[in-house]
C-alpha cells in the first residue's frame, strides 16, 4: 500500500509534493508526515463512537477519512461555504467563526483542526470555544505551520498578494483556497501558553520536518532533504499537538 492514501483526485503540483513525500519515508523510515503523526495521536485517544468536530473544515480532513470507522458522527464548521463544496467526509456542515461556536457545551469528544490556528486572529476566545464544546477528558488536535520555520518566515516579509501568487504558483492552491494569516497560534510558545490559559494539558506539542515543500526536481528535492534532517527549528515546517482537556475530580 502506498504511503499515505489518496481521499481525492491531486493536480500535478499536489500529486508532486506527494510522491516527494513518500520518497522521503523510504529514504528515511523513521520520519512520518505530520498528517499520518497526527492520525496516529487520534487513533490512540479516539473512544468509539467518538463524536468530532473539524474546525475549519475545508475540503475536507484526512484524519477523519483515515478514523471514519471509529467515529459515529463527524461535523465541521468554516466561515465559506464556497471551500467545503468538495468535502464528502463529514455528516454535517455548518458556518460560521470558531469564536462563536453554534453547538451546546460538552458536545464533542474530540476537536480536529489542520492547518486553521495559523490563520485565527483571536486565538485565546477560540481555545475557549474548544474547551467548551469539548467533553471533560476529550482533546484537540491539530497541524499547523511552525511559525519559527524559515518558509514562514519569509512569507511574512512579502505583502499577501505576493505570497498567495506564489502558493497558487508553486502548489497549485487558488486564491479562493487562501485566507490571511495571522501567526498568533503557532510556535511552540504561543501554543504552550494559550495551553495553559485554557486550562489544557499538554500530551504532544512537537516540531516536524517535511522537504516537500521546496522540492520541485531532484536537486531541490536532495537540497530539502539534507535541510530537513538538521537538528534546528527552522528547518522544522509543521507543528503536530494534543491539548487535553481535563476531566473533573471528585
Amino acid at each position: 500500500m502506498a504511503y499515505i492514501k489518496e481521499y481525492s483526485d491531486l493536480g500535478p503540483k499536489e500529486r508532486r509534493q506527494l510522491e516527494f513525500k513518500r520518497r522521503f519515508k523510504v529514504e528515511h523510515p523513521a520520519w512520518d508526515d505530520s498528517m499520518i503523526l497526527l492520525r496516529d495521536l487520534v487513533a490512540q485517544r479516539l473512544p468509539e463512537q467518538a463524536t468530532v468536530l473539524d474546525a475549519g473544515c475545508g475540503h475536507g480532513n484526512f484524519v477523519i477519512d483515515e478514523l471514519r470507522s471509529k467515529i459515529a458522527r463527524a461535523v465541521g464548521i468554516d466561515v465559506n461555504q464556497e471551500v467545503t463544496s468538495k468535502n464528502i467526509c463529514l455528516d454535517e456542515i455548518l458556518f460560521g467563526r470558531l469564536e462563536k461556536l453554534p453547538f451546546a457545551d460538552a458536545s464533542f469528544d474530540t476537536v480536529v483542526s489542520l492547518w486553521v490556528l495559523e490563520h485565527v486572529s483571536e486565538p485565546q476566545k477560540v481555545f475557549s470555544e474548544f474547551v467548551r464544546v469539548l467533553k471533560p477528558g476529550g482533546f484537540i488536535a491539530f497541524v499547523t505551520p511552525n511559525k519559527r520555520s524559515w518558509l514562514i518566515a519569509l512569507r511574512r516579509l512579502m505583502n499577501q498578494r505576493i505570497a498567495d501568487r506564489l502558493v497558487e504558483r508553486f502548489y497549485g492552491r487558488h486564491e479562493d483556497d487562501i485566507f490571511p494569516v495571522a501567526y498568533k497560534a503557532n510556535s511552540l510558545s504561543q501554543i504552550q501558553a494559550l495551553a495553559n490559559s485554557a486550562g489544557l494539558t499538554v500530551e504532544c506539542l512537537s516540531e516536524n520536518a517535511d522537504p516537500t515543500y521546496t522540492s520541485f526536481g531532484s536537486l531541490s528535492y536532495v537540497a530539502s532533504a539534507f535541510m530537513s534532517r538538521l537538528p534546528f527549528s527552522m528547518f522544522r515546517v509543521h507543528i503536530v499537538g494534543i491539548l487535553r482537556k481535563p476531566s473533573p475530580r471528585f
